[in-house]
């Protein structure tokens, strides 16, 4: 198998020779695991696993060298139904002018670890950083067809945690989820291949995520529907956003205090 066809069987769950390897490797001790193939990084066989390559990805530690390496030999990719997070700090350029350097990476390195400790128990891997926001992904080959609902409960620990007195430090960011469509695969060049998602719904999740208040989870409608979502709690909001022709109907799940009233709990049509 090859090209698309391969990617798409990766993707998805339904390769024969990922299922084997899953099916051996989970049967091994223990988490954390690489999220595609289920080998254990550590654990009493964790050792003798990195000798033959099933290590740490260096450019995202969710993956194993293995399974990376097995993709970048076929290089690209297809598309495929996934679900996404975004999730942004807001005024963190005022934040960086008022901290040293030094002081601003450690409080942006608290705020990518509450993402990805969040991403992470719901299975999830952070597909890129840029500056001070987080994208993360959930396919099919990560938990079958439930990532509509991983991503939204990952969404919602994380908002809950943010707007949390419990949670050191104060992080004024906002969280966006999404899913459809999309390509995910390897790109990039010889020696810095990356894999990530790429499409409008990635696009879209990182707008949802910006224009969320800080603490507020913004769901598309999408999401929303596909997680089986009991939408009676949440606020219902008709976004303008960047680079989008039309509206895009969301629930919001926000703190106390900047709920919309009544007249915006009408369903999104």
């Amino acid at each position: 198998m090859e090209g698309e066809d391969y990617w798409r069987a990766v993707l998805l769950g339904e390769d024969k020779a990922l299922k084997t390897m899953v099916r051996v490797l989970r049967s091994l001790p223990s988490a954390p695991r690489c999220k595609l193939c289920m080998a254990p990084f550590e654990g009493p066989v964790a050792p003798l696993l990195k000798v033959i390559g099933f290590r740490r990805w260096p450019l995202n530690q969710q993956m194993c060298r293995f399974c990376v390496t097995s993709m970048e030999k076929q290089r690209g990719g297809a598309e495929v139904p996934v679900s996404l997070l975004f999730a942004d700090v807001r005024g963190s350029t005022a934040l960086a002018e008022t901290l040293p350097p030094r002081d601003y990476v450690r409080t942006m390195d608290r705020f990518f670890h509450l993402v990805a400790r969040a991403v992470d128990a719901e299975q999830g891997v952070i597909d890129h950083i840029v500056g001070d926001g987080v994208m993360a992904m959930w396919i099919p080959a990560f938990v079958g067809g439930d990532h509509a609902r991983h991503a939204v409960a990952a969404g919602k620990n994380l908002a809950a945690r943010l707007r949390s007195s419990d949670t050191p430090g104060f992080f004024p960011a906002g969280v966006g989820v999404h899913t459809g469509v999309a390509y995910v695969g390897v790109v990039g060049e010889p020696g810095s291949y990356d894999f990530t998602v790429q499409g409008d719904v990635a696009n879209t999740t990182a707008r949802l995520g910006s224009a969320a208040a800080p603490g507020e989870l913004v769901m598309s409608a999408a999401i929303a529907e596909e997680a089986g979502l009991d939408t009676g709690q949440l606020v219902h909001r008709r976004l303008d956003l960047k680079g989008k022709a039309d509206p895009v109907a969301v629930w919001v799940d926000a703190p106390r205090g900047l709920d919309d009233g009544p007249a915006a709990r009408r369903p999104p049509t």
